[in-house]
C-alpha cells in the first residue's frame, strides 16, 4: 500500500519535468512546423487577435487593451528559482480539498458516492520563458493533478470518463514562440491564451478560447482558460494597435463528464467535433485604440461555438419503452462582430460590451439560422481603502424569436439576463483577502445562480492558504437545478517558486 501510494507520488511529482524536457526537444522543430503550417493552412490570410500573455485570465475575465509585449506574472508566481537575462523558471505547488456537506452517501456501493470529500488533490505547475536575443522570446509552461478522493471511495463505482477526467491530468498549457519581425510588427506562434474585451465575469466578445466547464464555479482561476495553437500578428502604429489571428485546432469547452455530479445525465450523447485543416480554421480581427482616459476596441471572429446544441437525428419505436430519439451535440459556425469600451471617471472605471452574433443553429427551426445581440454594462468602484466592488450586468436577446425553440431540446429563451458582483476586501497589510462573489440568471436570480466567499491568508511572500464556501441558486433552470446538492466548502494550499 505504502509503496503504491510513493509510486503515485512520485509519478505526480515527475509528470511536469518530462512534459517540459520533451517540449525542450522539440523546441526547434515546433517552430519550424509552425512556421510551415502558417503557410499552407492560411493561405494569403493571417488573421487573430490578441491575447493575456499567460494564464492569469479567469474565469470568464476578459483582459483589457493596454497589453505590453513583456511576460505578465500573477502575483503569486513572483518568487523565482532562477532568473538570468535569459532564462527564468517559476511555478507553484500545493493541495486543494473539496467537502460536500449536502449530499448523502449513496444507499449501497453500487453508486458513485458524491458527498464528504470530493476533492483531495495535489497540483504542480511550472514555466520557463526565455529570451533570444533582444526581439525574440518563448514560453513553456505545464500543469499536473492527481486527486486521492476517488481512491478513498468504491472508485470502481465512478464511470471511466469521470476517472479519466477528474483523477489525474498533466498537459503542456502555453507553448509559444513570440517575437519582432521589422519595427512595429510583432508576431506569436504556438498554443497560447487570447483575452479580448474589458469584462471580468461575463464573456462577450471575447469568443476564442473555450473554457474548463468540469467543475462549475470550482476551477482555479489560472485555469479557466484553454490554450489554443494560434499564430497570431500585431501591427503597431501610435496609439492603435491591429491584431489578426488564426486558430489551427478545433477544440471546445471542458463539460462536466458523464456521471459526474456537475452533470445530471444519464446516457452519452455524441459530440461533432469539426476536423481539424484549413477550411474550419477560425480567424479573427480587432482594432485597439488607446487613448487619453479611455479605451476602445473593434473585434471580428469567424469561429465554432464552444457550446454545442442538442439536435435529434432519428427517432425510433423499441416495444415496450416507446418513442426513442437518437441524439447528437453540433457547434454552429459562427461570425462575431463587436465593439469593448472602458473609461475611467473619479473612482469608478466604466465599461461596456455589445456583439452580434450570426449563424446559430437549433433542431426545433431547421429551416434558418438566427442571430443573438449580446450587450454588457459593467463598473468597479475603488473609492474606499484597500476594497474594490464590481458590477455587471449582461442581456442576451435572440433575434426574430421563434416559440418552438422553447420546446425539448432546445429550451430557448428569448432573453436572459445575468447579473454579477464581486466584493474584495484587504486586511492586515494586504495579507488577508476576503473575496465575495454572487451570480443571478434572471432578472432577480429567477434562473439560478451562484454565491462564493473566500478568505486568503499569506502567511509568507511564497506560501499562502485560502478556504470558502461554494452556493448554488437552484431557481427555474435544469442545469441549476442539477447543482443545488452540489453546495461545498474548499480549501487550498499554496506555495509559490
Amino acid at each position: 500500500m505504502l509503496n503504491s501510494l510513493f509510486s503515485t507520488v512520485r509519478s505526480f511529482f515527475l509528470a511536469n519535468t518530462l512534459l517540459i524536457c520533451i517540449s525542450i526537444n522539440g523546441l526547434p522543430d515546433f517552430a519550424i512546423a509552425q512556421e510551415a503550417s502558417d503557410d499552407s493552412e492560411m493561405g494569403d490570410t493571417l488573421s487573430g487577435f490578441d491575447e493575456d500573455e499567460s494564464a492569469e485570465d479567469v474565469n470568464d475575465i476578459l483582459s483589457g487593451f493596454d497589453e505590453e509585449n513583456n511576460f505578465h506574472y500573477s502575483e503569486e508566481n513572483q518568487s523565482k528559482t532562477f532568473n538570468d537575462d535569459w532564462n527564468t523558471f517559476f511555478g507553484y505547488t500545493g493541495i486543494s480539498l473539496s467537502y460536500s456537506f449536502v449530499k448523502l452517501p449513496p444507499e449501497d456501493d453500487s453508486n458513485s458516492d458524491w458527498s464528504g470529500l470530493t476533492r483531495i488533490r495535489p497540483f504542480f505547475s511550472i514555466t520557463w520563458d526565455m529570451k533570444f536575443g533582444g526581439n525574440w522570446k518563448s514560453r513553456i509552461s505545464s500543469k499536473s493533478f492527481y486527486d486521492f478522493a476517488f481512491g478513498l471511495k468504491e472508485r470502481d463505482t465512478f464511470t471511466r470518463e469521470v476517472l479519466n477526467e477528474l483523477e489525474k491530468e498533466a498537459e503542456i498549457r502555453e507553448f509559444y514562440l513570440e517575437g519582432t519581425i521589422f519595427g512595429s510588427l510583432d508576431i506569436r506562434l504556438g498554443s497560447q491564451i487570447l483575452a479580448w474585451g474589458v469584462a471580468d465575469n461575463f464573456r462577450v466578445v471575447d469568443v476564442l478560447n473555450p473554457t474548463d466547464n468540469r467543475e462549475y464555479g470550482m476551477t482555479d482561476i489560472e485555469d479557466v482558460r484553454i490554450p489554443l495553437p494560434i499564430t497570431r500578428i500585431d501591427y503597431y502604429l501610435g496609439s492603435y494597435k491591429l491584431q489578426t489571428v488564426a486558430v489551427h485546432q478545433i477544440k471546445f469547452n471542458k463539460s462536466a463528464p458523464l456521471g459526474s455530479d456537475y452533470n445530471s445525465t444519464t446516457t452519452e450523447i455524441e459530440e461533432i467535433i469539426p476536423e481539424s485543416n484549413t477550411e474550419n480554421t477560425e480567424f479573427g480581427l480587432a482594432l485597439y485604440g488607446t487613448f487619453r482616459g479611455w479605451d476602445a476596441s473593434f473585434h471580428w471572429a469567424q469561429y465554432f461555438d464552444d457550446e454545442p446544441n442538442l439536435f435529434i437525428t432519428e427517432v425510433n419505436l423499441l416495444p415496450g419503452v416507446g418513442i426513442v430519439p437518437s441524439l447528437e451535440y453540433r457547434h454552429s459556425r459562427l461570425t462575431m462582430s463587436g465593439i469593448a469600451l472602458s473609461f475611467n471617471s473619479g473612482n469608478y472605471l466604466w465599461k461596456t460590451e455589445a456583439a452580434k452574433f450570426w449563424g446559430m443553429e437549433f433542431n426545433n427551426v431547421k429551416e434558418k439560422k438566427f442571430q443573438l445581440t449580446e450587450i454588457l454594462l459593467g463598473t468597479d468602484y475603488s473609492g474606499w481603502s484597500d476594497t474594490s466592488l464590481s458590477i455587471e450586468h449582461v442581456i442576451k436577446h435572440l433575434n426574430d424569436f421563434d416559440y418552438r425553440l422553447e420546446a425539448e431540446p432546445d429550451y430557448q429563451k428569448e432573453d436572459i439576463i445575468a447579473t454579477t458582483i464581486n466584493f474584495m476586501q484587504d486586511y492586515y497589510n494586504q495579507t488577508l483577502h476576503l473575496q465575495i462573489l454572487g451570480t443571478m440568471i434572471g432578472k432577480w436570480g429567477d434562473d439560478g445562480g451562484l454565491n462564493r466567499a473566500s478568505l486568503e491568508y499569506e502567511m509568507m511572500d511564497a506560501f499562502s492558504v485560502k478556504g470558502g464556501v461554494m452556493i448554488y441558486q437552484p431557481g427555474d433552470s435544469l442545469y441549476f437545478q442539477s447543482l443545488n446538492d452540489n453546495d461545498r466548502i474548499f480549501f487550498e494550499a499554496r506555495f509559490s517558486f
